[in-house]
């Protein structure tokens, strides 16, 4: 069954109105050439289970946590240019210096409309 005008619509604003009360605003560090610039953004962030290195994984090894933060954004906001995601509120260097920073591992844009509805993206906390 395909999906016409009105039912992407539809998708989509459903999909907005599942951020309310779940978003938080971060800042995306955007790089160009040699400039960066700061962008605040509301998306909805969540820590992922930190492991326990002494209990090892279905093959016996020490398990090994791909990322830290499960991200997800509005697909009206760019991913070109993403090399940190710091949290924090306001968009300057200053603030993003003493943040807490991320870096994107993947980005994968995920939806029932072939466009994509939303980016998930997988981040690492800088140590």
């Amino acid at each position: 069954m395909p999906l016409d005008s009105l039912k992407i619509s539809h998708i989509q604003a459903v999909i907005a109105r599942t951020y309310t009360s779940r978003t938080k605003s971060v800042v995306f560090v955007y790089q160009s050439g040699s400039s960066f610039s700061y962008t605040a953004t509301t998306v909805i962030f969540r820590a992922q289970k930190v492991l326990d290195p002494e209990i090892p994984d279905i093959t016996g090894s020490q398990p090994r946590q791909e990322y830290d933060t499960v991200m997800v954004v509005p697909i009206a906001v760019t991913m070109t240019g993403l090399v940190m995601v710091a949290d924090t509120t306001t968009a300057t260097s200053g603030s993003v210096a003493s943040a807490e920073k991320f870096e994107p591992v993947d980005v994968l844009k995920t939806g029932i409309i072939p466009s994509g509805s939303k980016y998930v993206v997988k981040l690492r906390r800088y140590r």
